[in-house]
C-alpha cells in the first residue's frame, strides 16, 4: 500500500511542476506574436545521371556464354568415338553423314511432291478465283 501512496504522490508532484506560471505564458505569447521566420532553400543543380537497366530475373541463367558458338546448319558433323577410329581420322561420324544424306533426300522428295501437286492443281483450276496467286496468272 505504501508503494501506491508514493507513486500517487510522485504523479501529483510531476503534474504540479508542469503547471504554467505567468512569466512562461507571457514568454510564449510574445514568441507567437513575432512574424514567422522565412526559410529560403535553393534547389540544387543536378550534376548526376541515373541509368536504370531493367533485367529479367534469372536472365543470366539462360544466356549463351560468349565463348559458346551456336551450331549452324553447315557445322561439321559430331565425332562420337571413345577410342581412335577411322571416323576420327577423316574427322567425320559415319552416322552423322548418313543422317545428313537421308535428311537431304527426304527434303528434296518433299519439295518435288509439292511442285507436282501445284502443277496438277494449276492445270485443273487455273481459271478459278484465287488461282492466280498460286499458278502465276492466266495461261498464255
Amino acid at each position: 500500500m505504501a508503494v501506491y501512496v508514493i507513486c500517487a504522490w510522485a504523479v501529483y508532484a510531476l503534474i504540479g511542476a508542469q503547471a504554467p506560471d505567468e512569466q512562461a505564458l507571457a514568454r510564449i505569447k510574445a514568441a507567437l506574436q513575432k512574424p514567422r521566420p522565412t526559410l529560403v532553400i535553393e534547389v540544387p543543380k543536378t550534376d548526376f545521371r541515373v541509368n536504370i537497366d531493367a533485367i529479367r530475373p534469372f536472365a543470366d541463367l539462360f544466356e549463351v556464354p560468349p565463348w559458346v558458338t551456336p551450331p549452324s546448319d553447315l557445322a561439321a558433323p559430331h565425332v562420337n568415338c571413345a577410342r581412335p577410329c577411322v571416323a576420327q581420322l577423316v574427322s567425320a561420324d559415319p552416322g552423322a553423314i548418313a543422317h545428313s544424306i537421308s535428311a537431304g533426300l527426304r527434303s528434296r522428295r518433299a519439295h518435288e511432291e509439292v511442285v507436282q501437286a501445284m502443277v496438277e492443281y494449276c492445270s485443273a483450276h487455273r481459271d478459278e478465283p484465287g488461282a492466280a496467286g498460286i499458278c502465276g496468272g492466266p495461261p498464255p
